[in-house]
């Protein structure tokens, strides 16, 4: 009995789409359940995979972790980034009613990274810090802030992320919608008439 060999090999691009799920599945898991409740195990589950092909893809949870969480901001980047057709002085404005709705409230796992993961991402390791910390810096949303030169309108995309995303952690935490909805709603209609 002859005994044939096949040697499967997967295209070159196998590897990069694999890990790309697998980054694109902790980013929605993190945001869910946070950075420490979902194990390594968890996330390769939702991938399709097993544990073992861990390795083969990260060097360690932080560099899955500091992937995933660029990758939720590459996320809500593009979620905002398909508001409707709006003039460029006022897409700010569409920014700020889209982050601070229910739907947004309602759903971490595909939402802002900021709001859902900001404390736990504060206690991370330094390496996961900076990464984030890049990445926030980079944010395409400043050019589109109300203000009349480059600084301003980074000075008020700070206020204008800091107080959405407190709010919408605020809002995550109340139990009646209609108690989420006024806080929402009262710092939606602060940022929109204060700028």
């Amino acid at each position: 009995m002859q005994i044939i060999q096949c040697d499967v090999r997967y295209e070159p691009e196998h590897k990069e789409r694999t890990r790309q799920r697998i980054v694109r599945n902790a980013a929605r898991k993190l945001r869910a359940e946070g950075l420490n409740r979902p194990g390594v195990a968890s996330v390769m589950k939702a991938s399709g995979l097993t544990v073992g092909g861990f390795y083969k893809h990260f060097r360690s949870k932080d560099e899955l972790l500091a992937d995933a969480i660029a990758q939720a901001f590459s996320d809500s980047e593009k979620l905002y980034s398909s508001l409707p057709s709006v003039p460029r002085e006022d897409k700010w404005k569409e920014f700020v009613r889209l982050y601070l709705s229910p739907e947004h409230c309602d759903h971490p796992d595909i939402g802002c990274p900021v709001a859902a993961l900001a404390p736990e991402i504060a206690r991370a390791k330094l390496t996961v810090r900076k990464r984030v910390s890049g990445v926030i810096k980079e944010h395409r949303w400043v050019e589109f802030m109300p203000g009349a030169s480059a600084a301003e309108r980074e000075r008020n995309f700070f206020i204008i992320l800091s107080a959405m995303a407190g709010a919408l952690s605020i809002a995550r935490v109340l139990t009646e919608p209609a108690d989420k909805e006024r806080v929402l709603a009262s710092v939606r209609n602060h940022l929109l008439h204060s700028f």
